[in-house]
C-alpha cells in the first residue's frame, strides 16, 4: 500500500526507516505483552539518525518536510503502533526547539547527540487543557529558574534524555501566560505517580509523575507557548498522530487482505463486503491526511502565520482520522473472525484495535469538537 501522501523518502531515509519498521515489528508483541518500551527499535531509530528527522540539516537533523514525516509516522506503525507514537511525539518537541529556539546551545546538542524528548504539557487540575498550566517559574537566584509539576501522562518519561515542559512564565501571570522550558534528565528530579496498564499503546510507558527541575534561564524558549503550539507543536503533532493511526488502519486493512486471499486459495468465497467498507474507510483517512498536509506545508516550509480556518482543519484530522481508524481495525477483525481474535499470528488484529482505541482519547475528541463549532463561528468562510 502506498503512504497517505504518496512521498518517496530519500534513500537514506527509506534505509533507516526499513530498517526501525522491521525492529519495531519483530519486538511489538513483547512490547505490548510487558507494556515496555520498544528499545530495539528505537536503538534503531537512534542509530540511523531517524530520530532527528524534522531537525533542519544545519543543525544535523535530516530536514524533512510534513509530508515525509506523516509517511514515516505510518511506515514505522505498521510494525508497532507504540514506536511510531514515541517517534512522532518527540519529533513534536524537538521541532519546537528547532524552530523557536534554533540558536540555543542545548538545542544543537539535542540534534547532534540524539537526545529522546518528552512533553510534560499535561497536568492535574486543568483538565486536559494544553493551554493552561497551574505550575510556574521560580527565582531560584541568579540566572536560575525551578519549577515543580504535577504531569498526569508523561510518555517514555523514565526513558527520556530532556523534557520539554510548560508553566506559567512566573507566579503573576494567569493560567495561559505559559512559556515552554528545555530541561535535561540530569536537572530534572522525577517521581512516578501512577501506573500504566492500558488497554493499548502499552510500550509507549505513560504513567503520571510529578517533576522538580532546576535550570538556567537560557532554558525557556524565548517565544510564548501560545505562539509555539499554535505555529509548531499542535499542527505537527495532529499531523503525526494522524500518520501513527493512518498507519495502524493499513496494517489491518493488509492483513483482512491477506486473511481473505489465503481463504480464496484454499476454495472460499471472497466476496467479503466489510472487506472493502475497511479499504473505504482507510482511503477516507489517507485522503483526509492528504488534504492536511497540503494544507499545513505554507505554515512549516514558507512561515505563514497559522489561520482559523487551518486550525479547525487539523482539529477535524484528529477527530476523523482517530474515529475512523477504530472503525477500519474494528471492519479488519469482522473480516478476519477468529484468526483476527488472537492476540498472535499473521492474521491478528488484536493489538492494532487496542492501539487505535487511544486515538480518541489523546486530546478528547469531545472538546476538539467543542473548540471547532465555537471557531467556526468566527472563521468567516475560512477554510
Amino acid at each position: 500500500m502506498t503512504s497517505p501522501t504518496g512521498e518517496h523518502l530519500p534513500p537514506d531515509i527509506e534505509q533507516a526507516v526499513r530498517a526501525a519498521a522491521e525492529e519495531a515489528a519483530a519486538s511489538a508483541a513483547d512490547v505490548d505483552r510487558e507494556a515496555r518500551l520498544p528499545a530495539e527499535a528505537l536503538k534503531v531509530i537512534r542509530d540511523t539518525g531517524l530520530l532527528t528527522a524534522v531537525a533542519p540539516v544545519e543543525l544535523g537533523g535530516a530536514g524533512l518536510g510534513p509530508a515525509a514525516l506523516v509517511t514515516v509516522a505510518e511506515r514505522l506503525a505498521r510494525g508497532c503502533g507504540a514506536t511510531a507514537m514515541i517517534w512522532a511525539m518527540h519529533q513534536a518537541q524537538l521541532a519546537c526547539l528547532v524552530r523557536h529556539h534554533p540558536e540555543a546551545p542545548m538545542t544543537r546538542s539535542a540534534v547532534t547527540d540524539r537526545w529522546l524528548i518528552a512533553s510534560v504539557t499535561s497536568e492535574r487540575g486543568v483538565g486536559g487543557d494544553l493551554r493552561s498550566s497551574r505550575a510556574g517559574v521560580t527565582d531560584g537566584g541568579e540566572r536560575t529558574r525551578t519549577l515543580e509539576k504535577e504531569g498526569t501522562t508523561v510518555s517514555y518519561g523514565a526513558h527520556a534524555d530532556a523534557y520539554l515542559i510548560t508553566a506559567r512564565k512566573d507566579a503573576d501571570v494567569g493560567a495561559s501566560g505559559q512559556v515552554a522550558v528545555l530541561a535535561t534528565r540530569e536537572q530534572t528530579e522525577m517521581t512516578r505517580t501512577g501506573e500504566w496498564d492500558t488497554l493499548g499503546m502499552r510500550g509507549t510507558c505513560s504513567p503520571a509523575f510529578s517533576l522538580r527541575a532546576t535550570f538556567d534561564e537560557s532554558q525557556i524558549l524565548p517565544v510564548p507557548f501560545g505562539e509555539i503550539a499554535a505555529r509548531t507543536m499542535v499542527p505537527l503533532s495532529h499531523l503525526l498522530w494522524a500518520g501513527v493511526w493512518s498507519g495502524l488502519a493499513a496494517e489491518a486493512v493488509h492483513r483482512a487482505v491477506s486473511y481473505v486471499r489465503e481463504k480464496a486459495r484454499s476454495g472460499s468465497s471472497a466476496q467479503v463486503p466489510a472487506l472493502a467498507a475497511a479499504h473505504t474507510k482507510l482511503t477516507g483517512i489517507r485522503g483526509q491526511v492528504d488534504a492536511a498536509v497540503r494544507a499545513t506545508e505554507p505554515v512549516f516550509q514558507a512561515g505563514r502565520e497559522p489561520t482559523l480556518g487551518l486550525g479547525i482543519e487539523l482539529n477535524a484530522l484528529k477527530v476523523g482520522v482517530s474515529e475512523n481508524a477504530v472503525e477500519t481495525a474494528r471492519l479488519a477483525l469482522q473480516v478476519c473472525g477468529m484468526a483476527g481474535f488472537a492476540e498472535h499470528g499473521p492474521y491478528s488484529i488484536a493489538r492494532i484495535l487496542r492501539d487505535t482505541y487511544s486515538a480518541p482519547l489523546m486530546i478528547g475528541n469531545g472538546r476538539l469538537l467543542a473548540a471547532n463549532a465555537q471557531t467556526l463561528l468566527l472563521a468567516r468562510g475560512e477554510r
